[in-house]
């Protein structure tokens, strides 16, 4: 009688342990492929995030650059550049 018991203890655990490590390495390649996706899905995030930065800097550079046009043409229009000749007169009569 134990030997028959011992047997189909042995016959039961024999079936259930394959189909339980089956379980347990499919759980181990879901939560593998998880953290994969998790991973590129930061890569991609940070490199979005990188995207934006560079189109900001961008945008930041042309708007100084307009802003320093615009000043440069103010400037302009508030002194306007005299001629040559004119520049010449007063300096020699300045030094008479």
């Amino acid at each position: 009688m134990k030997s028959r018991m011992i047997l189909s203890v042995a016959v039961i655990a024999a079936m259930l342990l394959p189909s339980g490590i089956a379980t347990v390495v499919s759980a181990q390649d879901r939560d593998r492929d998880r953290d994969q996706l998790k991973t590129q899905q930061q890569l991609q995030d940070r490199d979005k995030l990188q995207t934006k930065d560079q189109l900001k800097e961008k945008d930041q550079l042309k708007e100084q650059e307009r802003t320093r046009e615009r000043t440069r043409e103010q400037t302009r229009t508030e002194r306007p550049e005299r001629p040559q000749h004119e520049r010449a007169e007063r300096t020699e009569r300045g030094g008479k």
